[in-house]
């Protein structure tokens, strides 16, 4: 038997004896037994324990100390405030908008293709066997109806004229004019000013489904961040907890190593036990600085800036799961390749390309123009040019071989296939990821229960 294996009993002998002799004293009911005090604060171990004060300097140096520090829970952070501050404040958003406003000025500057056109030209010949002046004025509507152009003009032309130029010389009081232009085959079911139109119109609604489709995976990561900072946090408070029972048990071993009832062995093996959750804290300290920087990039204050928010913010504990519905995948599948905004992006572009295939088909047919004006001198003016006029007159334009407009038909084929083949392997991507979220879902709803089993 060594030492300390014989010192116990006497030791016990002891303690009833100085009981014993102590009754009379002890008449009465003795005070309730108070909590053991830590020496060694769980939320503030750095600078309670004399080994580890210099580790509270280094810990603050970086900035997150007070984010992570012990704090009464006061006012919930909830998940919907975040996902209004990304609706509301987030610059990805604002750049999706940005790009949203930069196409809407595209479809302005393509309906200035149907700007009415005021056009001037003057000419004067001061010397010369033939001394004479002209003054033309003209004014251009194009118009969206079948490319069809209508105009109306003034012109003046005053002196001596030859016989070949005879018919710039109009009345004294000019000769006035207006008329149309209609392109019957090429040019005139579509052109390119009305394909441009038409373009800038579904690049705006196309980058419109762009910004839902980042909305929506920016509202995806967001609540990932949220909950990611929750659990970070709820898992700081537990291991604070265990390091505080540590703490505890510490207080105890130490007595009755004081008392010889257990090897200071004992103790020391208590201390690497401490040191050990010390350590776990100090990772979940870290582990909740990093998902409250995470969350700050999608909770954002009035002016924009990233709010980072500290422990006092949590909820106490995780809500209660809700059973997974029972759904029906394929029309949950059916239902998604419908709504999602990146696939609708993708119908837009793609009619976009037929919008341009059909004008390249159309560039490929002969150009006729019908074209047909009035004319009326005014003023004094020889006999010649006195009666009023009406003419009409048809061009007729043929490209040959036309490899102009053959290339680019086979271009915009080309890009109207490859879109195709997008599409089909989005629908693909869609419905594999409606199945693997519904998966998701259920796995983790069967983990979180055999977890709080686990826990009971």
């Amino acid at each position: 038997m060594n030492e300390s294996t014989w010192q116990r009993p006497c030791i016990g002998v002891g303690l009833l004896l100085a009981a014993l002799v102590g009754a009379d004293e002890a008449s009465a009911a003795p005070p309730e037994p108070e909590p053991p005090v830590l020496e060694r604060p769980a939320d503030d171990f750095r600078r309670s324990d004399p080994a580890e004060r210099d580790l509270a300097p280094v810990a603050e140096s970086s900035g997150m100390a007070g984010v992570s520090a012990a704090a009464k829970h006061g006012e919930v952070l909830p998940l919907a405030e975040v996902l209004a501050s990304v609706a509301n404040h987030d610059p990805r958003l604002e750049a999706a908008d940005w790009s949203t406003n930069g196409a809407e000025g595209r479809l302005l500057s393509a309906r200035g293709g149907f700007d009415t056109r005021a056009r001037v030209r003057g000419l004067v010949e001061p010397l010369g066997y033939y001394r004479n002046g002209v003054l033309d004025v003209r004014i251009e509507q194009p118009t969206p109806a079948y490319g069809l152009t209508a105009w109306a003009g003034w012109r003046i032309g005053v002196g001596e004229f030859p016989v070949y130029d005879g018919k710039l010389r109009t009345g004294s009081g000019g000769e006035v004019s207006a008329g149309v232009s209609l392109p019957l085959w090429r040019d005139g079911a579509i052109d390119r000013r009305r394909a441009d139109i038409r373009q800038a119109k579904l690049e705006v609604e196309r980058l419109g489904r762009v910004r839902d489709a980042r909305e929506l995976d920016l509202e995806a990561d967001a609540a990932a961040a949220y909950w990611n900072w929750v659990a970070a946090g709820l898992r700081l408070d537990i291991d604070r907890t265990l390091f505080a029972l540590a703490l505890e048990r510490d207080i105890g071993l130490r007595r009755q190593i004081e008392l010889g009832a257990l090897e200071e062995l004992v103790g020391i093996d208590n201390r690497r036990v401490i040191l050990a959750r010390e350590a776990r804290v100090v990772a979940a300290e870290r582990a909740f600085q990093k998902a409250a920087l995470g969350l700050s990039m999608f909770l954002r204050d009035a002016a924009g800036e990233p709010r980072v928010m500290g422990a006092e913010h949590l909820p106490s504990t995780l809500p209660k799961l809700p059973i997974p519905a029972i759904v029906d995948i394929e029309a949950e599948i059916d239902a998604a390749i419908d709504r999602r905004p990146d696939r609708q992006s993708r119908l837009a572009a793609r009619e976009q390309a037929e919008v341009e295939l059909r004008l390249a088909r159309n560039q490929r047919s002969p150009k006729v123009d019908l074209s047909s004006w009035i004319a009326q001198d005014l003023g004094q003016a020889p006999v010649n040019l006195q009666p009023f006029e009406w003419v009409a007159a048809v061009e007729l334009e043929i490209p040959i071989p036309l490899r102009q407009a053959r290339g680019r038909v086979q271009t915009s084929r080309s890009e109207v296939g490859r879109i195709d083949a997008e599409l089909r392997f989005l629908a693909d991507q869609i419905a594999l990821e409606v199945l693997d979220a519904h998966s998701a879902v259920a796995a983790a709803y069967q983990r979180a229960r055999l977890a709080g089993e686990q826990v009971e």
